[in-house]
C-alpha cells in the first residue's frame, strides 16, 4: 500500500472517530466508575475465552503440520502461536518478521520449505476466509448499513463469478513471468498439503472457533462491566476496528482497533466511560496479555534460554522435595515399616 494512501487512511479514520467520539469522551472519573462495579466471573469467562482462542489458532497451524507429514507438540505449537503474535503485533513490519521467525521455527522442528509455504499461506488463508464470513454477517445483521452493504456484496460477487468465467488468458503465465519464486513456492505448497474433505472442514472450524472466542472474549468483557448491547453490536464493532488495524497496517491496530470500537460502543448508545471501559479492559486482555505471554514464550523457545529454565525448574523441584522429606520425616517409610 502506498504511503499516502496510507497516511489518507489514517488521517480519514481519526477525523471520523473524533467526529462520532465528540462530546463523548469521558473523563477518568467515568472510566473509573465503570470499573468499579465489575463482575469478576464474567471478566475471567473473557480471559478463558481468549487463551481458547489463541489455542485453537495453534491446533490449525499444528493440525496443517501433522498433515504434511511433521509431528509437534501441542504446547510447542502453542509456543510458536504465541511467540509469532507477539513479533508480528509490536514490531515495524512485524508481519513480514512474523514470517522469517516462524519459518525458522518450523524448519527447526524438522518441516520441508515447501510444507512450511502452504501451512502458512492455509492458515491464512482459512482465518481470513472465516473472518470475510463474519463481517458479511456483521454488516447484514446491522439496520442501518444493511441495503448498502447488501448492493455491495452483490456487485462483488457478480464481478468475481465474471472473473472466474473469462479468466483472461496469458494471466497465469504473466504472473509466473513476473513473480517465478512466489509462484513456484505457491505450486511446491500446494503438492506438500493434500487435504480431504474431513481435513478442510476441522480447519474451516478451527478458523471460525479462533475468531469467534476472541469475539466471546469482548462480549464477556462488555457483561463484566455491566454495558449491555445487542450482539450484532459487539460484532459489527470487533469487525471494524480488525479490519481497520488489518488495512491501516498499524503493528496490533494500536490506538487504531481501541478509537474504533469506542466509537461503534458510543454509536449504538453505550456512555463514554462504559465504553472506555470495555476497550481498555479487552485490550488488556487480548492484547497487551497475549503480547506479555507471547515475548516470555520467545525467550523459552531460545536454546540456551530453555536449556536454563529447564535446569532451574529440576533445581526448584529437588529443593522441594528435600524441604518435604525434612518436613515429613514418615516419608522416608512405609506405613508398615514405621516404628513401634
Amino acid at each position: 500500500m502506498p504511503r499516502w494512501l496510507r497516511a489518507t487512511l489514517v488521517v480519514g479514520a481519526i477525523g471520523l472517530a473524533v467526529f462520532v467520539l465528540k462530546g463523548s469522551l469521558p473523563d477518568v472519573d467515568d472510566v473509573w466508575g465503570a470499573m468499579s462495579g465489575l463482575q469478576p466471573a464474567w471478566l475471567t469467562v473473557g480471559i478463558v475465552a481468549e487463551i481458547m482462542s489463541m489455542n485453537t489458532f495453534a491446533r490449525l497451524i499444528r493440525r496443517l503440520l501433522t498433515i504434511g507429514g511433521t509431528r509437534v507438540t501441542f504446547p510447542r505449537a502453542v509456543a510458536v502461536t504465541y511467540a509469532r503474535n507477539a513479533v508480528s503485533n509490536s514490531l515495524p513490519a512485524g508481519q513480514v518478521v512474523s514470517i522469517a521467525y516462524t519459518t525458522r521455527q518450523f524448519a527447526r522442528l524438522g518441516a520441508a520449505t515447501p510444507l512450511i509455504a502452504a501451512t502458512l499461506v492455509l492458515s491464512a488463508l482459512y482465518s481470513t476466509a472465516a473472518f470475510a464470513v463474519l463481517g458479511v454477517v456483521a454488516v447484514l445483521g446491522e439496520p442501518s448499513i444493511r441495503t448498502v452493504a447488501l448492493f455491495t456484496l452483490t456487485a462483488v460477487a457478480l464481478t468475481v463469478v465474471v472473473l472466474v468465467k473469462v479468466r483472461p488468458r496469458g494471466l497465469a503465465q504473466r504472473l509466473g513471468r513476473r513473480f517465478p519464486s512466489m509462484v513456484g513456492q505457491l505450486r511446491s505448497a500446494r503438492e506438500a498439503v493434500r487435504l480431504a474433505r474431513r481435513d478442510q472442514l476441522i480447519l474451516a472450524t478451527l478458523a471460525m472457533a479462533n475468531w469467534l472466542l476472541d469475539i466471546a472474549c469482548l462480549a464477556a468483557v462488555c457483561a463484566a462491566t455491566g454495558v449491555h448491547v445487542r450482539p450484532q453490536t459487539v460484532l459489527l464493532g470487533y469487525v471494524a476496528a480488525k479490519a481497520a488495524a488489518v488495512l491501516l497496517l498499524i503493528p496490533g491496530g494500536l490506538g487504531i482497533a481501541e478509537v474504533g470500537l469506542a466509537a461503534t460502543l458510543i454509536g449504538a448508545g453505550v456512555g463514554g466511560g462504559a465504553a472506555a471501559a470495555v476497550v481498555l479492559l479487552y485490550r488488556l486482555i487480548s492484547y497487551w496479555g497475549v503480547l506479555l505471554i507471547g515475548w516470555a514464550a520467545w525467550l523459552l523457545l531460545l536454546d540456551g534460554i530453555r536449556a536454563h529454565a529447564v535446569r532451574a525448574a529440576q533445581w526448584v523441584w529437588g529443593v522441594y522435595v528435600q524441604w518435604g522429606v525434612s518436613m515429613n520425616p514418615c516419608t522416608l517409610y512405609g506405613y508398615r515399616d514405621l516404628p513401634h
